[in-house]
């Protein structure tokens, strides 16, 4: 690391925390219902009320996702060396969301309860796909981002095929299908946290390995490095936090697309920075998102997964004109 990446580090952390807790203050305040900066506080502390019960656990999914989505998507482009992975293009998503759609258009009755953890198993079945379908006497990068997009379309195809069929009782899973934190209560939040914090230092703990992954294959190997089973763990970890985030809130799309692209250019390619900013970048983005998605239309609320979308997209376009992606990632 050079001395400009550091110290472009530490000013995006600093100025990145303030972002964060401007948006955790306007999160909690902004709703449906306006509330006071006194009684925020107060019912905080007395652990009750619309703020206790309600926003706070909207919020801390909401930062949960952000970490999610941005690490898992950061991982996945270095384990594929390709600037175009995340975890909505390679099929991880789209396999939260065919279970999950199966399970509200195909099984009247079913619990509410059931829905994460279908949503979870469909993103590790769609995972396990993908590495599986990849490995071919070891596992390239660009057999495992073709093989993720491939397996992504045909589980969008299904998705479709599901949503036209039951089209009269759909609309509960095109909103769950656009990424949505409505209703979320603190059980979601105790299903999620544990995932995002082993998870993420799991994650802050391989910078080292993937790293190296961005070396060429030749040197990798010449290194002694046993590349298979490192990328093998790194997309374990990342499927873990991409699913559970799916499990709770449903797809939510172009965060862990566009915001690694965003840590990079502040503070360089180099894990040990990237991770920690794309973490910070993802929870900043998403609760704001929430947060816009809430006031822009009262009392109908925007699914935040729409509002990164709207926001993540023209940003994705614009790097490309500005020709800020390349073809492959390089150490």
């Amino acid at each position: 690391m050079n001395e400009l990446n550091i110290r472009r580090f530490r000013w995006t952390i600093l100025i990145g925390c303030l972002l964060l807790l401007i948006a955790i203050v306007l999160s909690l305040r902004l709703g449906a219902v306006n509330i006071p900066f006194a009684q925020l506080l107060e019912e905080i502390t007395q652990r009750d009320g619309i703020i206790f019960d309600y926003r706070l656990p909207r919020l801390i999914i909401a930062i949960c996702i952000g970490i999610n989505m941005a690490i898992a998507g950061a991982m996945l482009q270095g384990v594929t060396r390709n600037p175009l992975a995340a975890p909505d293009v390679i099929g991880i998503t789209a396999g939260g969301g065919l279970a999950t759609v199966i399970l509200i258009l195909a099984i009247p009755g079913f619990s509410q309860s059931m829905l994460p953890f279908f949503a979870f198993g469909g993103a590790i079945c769609a995972g396990l796909l993908v590495f599986l379908l990849a490995y071919k006497k070891g596992i390239r990068p660009d057999r495992l981002a073709l093989c993720g997009v491939a397996v992504s379309s045909g589980l969008q195809a299904l998705i479709t095929l599901f949503i036209v069929k039951y089209a009269p009782s759909a609309a509960q899973a095109l909103v769950w299908l656009k990424g949505s934190l409505y209703a979320r209560t603190w059980e979601h939040v105790g299903l999620l946290w544990p995932w995002t914090v082993i998870g993420t230092i799991l994650a802050l703990l391989s910078y080292r390995q993937l790293n190296v992954l961005l070396l060429s294959e030749e040197m990798v190997l010449g290194l002694g490095s046993r590349i298979n089973q490192v990328r093998l763990l790194m997309i374990i970890i990342s499927v873990a936090l991409a699913g559970s985030a799916v499990a709770v809130a449903g797809n939510i799309g172009f965060i862990g697309l566009v915001i690694p692209h965003l840590a990079r250019l502040l503070v360089g390619s180099d894990f040990r920075l990237t991770l920690p900013t794309s973490a910070l970048l993802g929870a900043v983005l998403v609760v704001l998102a929430d947060t816009v998605g809430r006031i822009v239309m009262p009392p109908i609320e925007i699914p935040v997964g729409i509002i990164t979308s709207l926001i993540g997209a023209p940003y994705f376009v614009y790097l490309l004109l500005r020709g800020r992606i390349a073809g492959k990632l390089e150490a």
